[in-house]
């Protein structure tokens, strides 16, 4: 046997080989000691390498991403423990009862969007709520995932990526909300996986990427109205991207499909084309913070909608469509009627129109709420404690509440899950109360994100980004674009509410998160070209050091620690001098 000498046995060490192993045994089907005969004596290697592997694997990949695995682990054991500690989910009043409606007679809802509905009937044959809320925290947990993908594949390091994934992750308020009877999750999980979709190649997207970050930001608007903004957001970020009329017509067509399957849907139920008979009637309820007839001059049949009480002594905007003497009772007809609906819009466009410094002062006023260190009890107290664990049993509408004739609340509970209210289970209800009390992003802290993400965009413009309309805004121009409308959108038309900066929330973490990743035009990080022959410096062989070989994180740059570059091979670099080597093809994105 050939011994090494220390040359190569230090050769090796840098090389991460370490010391070669003196062989135990000889390989199966290695010629033997007696006439070249196999020795099949040994044991097959080939017997559970697979598993091994796959071990091996799993082992050497969690090592990479110890941090994010540590952070998953740990939202995960949360949700066991809020399926646990309040079974089966949490009931949020009137709304869970009507899009479970939807979801036992097909028919969609006036008063709201009810693509929830649909997602209620896929999983009804679980026959469980239990089974809606464990689907709605997977969602949560995937949203989690890819923003640390997405952070990794341009070139952020695993603590910058993980931290980012940290407040959906780990978040108590964000994990309260999966585990609602509302489509704030699902919702959210589509829009990320959206800009998933679109972020994940910068360059060269593939079509099918761009269509079906389209068609899933479509389906995401028949859930809640302010999906349907953020579509336009979208197809404006593929034209300042200049993408193509082909990639930008697809995307515009594959939005339309499911919105107008909606559209026909309403109108098989109720004869028009619509998607509710609700968005005059909450924009009206905008209007009334601050609405002085005097000023506006309804016509008489739009009288009745004037708020009666002093401009300072008015509730919030959302209140005055549930309090017993709105407005819209003095309207003949059930409170989500297509006329009742169409005369809010009238007043309200007709407001809005004669009063635009106090439209905008209030909607300014009220998205200022977003960025309280505390959460703020708007619109009402009651209304904020819905989104606390130590509420979590109160029963929001009363069980006996008649939907229909024949209908209660409780008879459609019992059709679809069994059960009629939630329950506390000690000792992990007392644990999340707690946990609730300090695990949360102050709203303080995401205003200095949206910030962040902001200041992203403005560096983006250096060296000529501005100019460049393809590479204008970097890579967190679409979902700081997409956060500021998920938070803007809800209060222009209706009011504030703490929901909807918890659906905003992974979307901002996300754009603030890039404003950090290093500056490499055309997406994720690309590895340098190797300098030609002539410009490397003249070196010996003897003089070359070894280099040992570089891990690359996701989607990061390889970067060499020292030596001029040299081709990956996998074998040692010849000696004296050789053909130049190829430069590194970039990645597609």
């Amino acid at each position: 046997m050939v011994r090494r000498g220390p040359d190569r046995a230090a050769a090796d060490q840098v090389r991460g080989c370490g010391a070669w192993p003196a062989p135990a045994a000889r390989p199966h089907g290695r010629a033997g000691p007696r006439g070249g005969r196999p020795d099949l004596s040994g044991a097959d290697p080939v017997a559970g390498s697979s598993g091994v592997s796959r071990l091996t694997a799993t082992r050497s990949f969690l090592g990479r991403h110890r941090l994010f695995a540590a952070a998953f682990g740990l939202g995960l054991v949360l949700r066991l423990m809020t399926m646990l500690g309040f079974p089966p989910a949490i009931w949020f009043g009137g709304d869970s009862a009507s899009y479970l409606s939807t979801a036992l007679y097909h028919a969609p809802g006036v008063s709201r969007l009810s693509g929830y509905g649909f997602v209620l009937f896929l999983l009804r044959p679980f026959h469980s709520f239990a089974a809606v809320t464990a689907v709605q925290h997977l969602m949560g947990l995937a949203v989690g995932v890819m923003i640390y993908a997405l952070l990794r594949r341009y070139g952020l390091p695993g603590w910058g990526a993980t931290l980012a994934a940290l407040p959906v992750l780990l978040g108590a308020y964000q994990i309260e909300l999966e585990h609602e009877i509302l489509p704030s999750a699902t919702f959210g999980f589509l829009v990320m996986a959206a800009i998933t979709l679109t972020l994940w190649w910068r360059r060269d997207r593939p079509l099918w990427a761009t269509v079906a970050a389209g068609f899933v930001l479509a389906v995401a608007a028949t859930l809640w109205p302010v999906g349907l903004p953020v579509l336009i957001v979208f197809l404006l970020y593929l034209a300042v991207r200049r993408v193509g009329w082909r990639s930008f017509g697809a995307a515009a067509v594959a939005g339309a499909i499911p919105l107008a399957g909606y559209v026909l849907w309403f109108h098989g139920h109720y004869g028009r084309y619509a998607f509710s008979n609700s968005d005059g009637i909450y924009l009206w309820s905008r209007t009334t913070t601050f609405a002085n007839c005097a000023v506006i001059r309804p016509p008489a049949d739009e009288l009745v909608l004037c708020p009666r009480q002093p401009v300072a002594q008015r509730p919030a905007a959302s209140t005055f469509i549930w309090e017993k003497n709105s407005p819209l009772n003095g309207v003949p007809g059930p409170k989500f009627s297509a006329r009742k609906n169409a005369l809010a819009m009238n007043f309200a466009l007709r407001a809005i129109a004669a009063q635009p410094g106090s439209y905008l002062a209030d909607v300014l006023r009220d998205v200022s709420l977003t960025f309280y260190w505390n959460n703020p009890d708007h619109p009402s107290a009651a209304m904020a404690h819905r989104y606390e664990f130590a509420y979590a049993t109160t029963h929001w509408i009363s069980p006996g509440y008649l939907l229909a004739p024949g209908r209660t609340v409780a008879s459609d509970q019992l059709r679809y899950g069994g059960v009629t209210s939630t329950r506390a289970v000690e000792p992990f209800a007392g644990w999340l109360r707690d946990y609730q009390r300090f695990a949360y992003l102050p709203g303080a802290l995401l205003g200095v994100l949206l910030l962040a993400g902001l200041g992203g965009i403005v560096r983006s413009w250096r060296g000529g980004g501005f100019r460049r309309l393809d590479g204008w805004g970097g890579p967190g121009l679409f979902p700081w674009a997409a956060s500021v409308t998920l938070l803007v959108v809800p209060v222009m038309t209706a009011d504030f509410s703490e929901r909807y900066a918890l659906i905003a929330m992974p979307v901002i973490c996300l754009a603030a998160a890039f404003a950090f990743a290093p500056r490499e035009q055309g997406g994720p990080a690309r590895q340098a070209a190797p300098r030609a022959p002539e410009e490397q410096p003249a070196t010996a062989p003897e003089e070359q050091p070894a280099t040992a070989p570089v891990e690359l994180p996701a989607g990061g740059p390889a970067t060499q620690a020292a030596g001029p570059p040299i081709p990956s091979t996998g074998s040692a670099a010849p000696a004296g001098p050789g053909p130049a080597p190829r430069p590194a093809a970039p990645p597609a994105g």
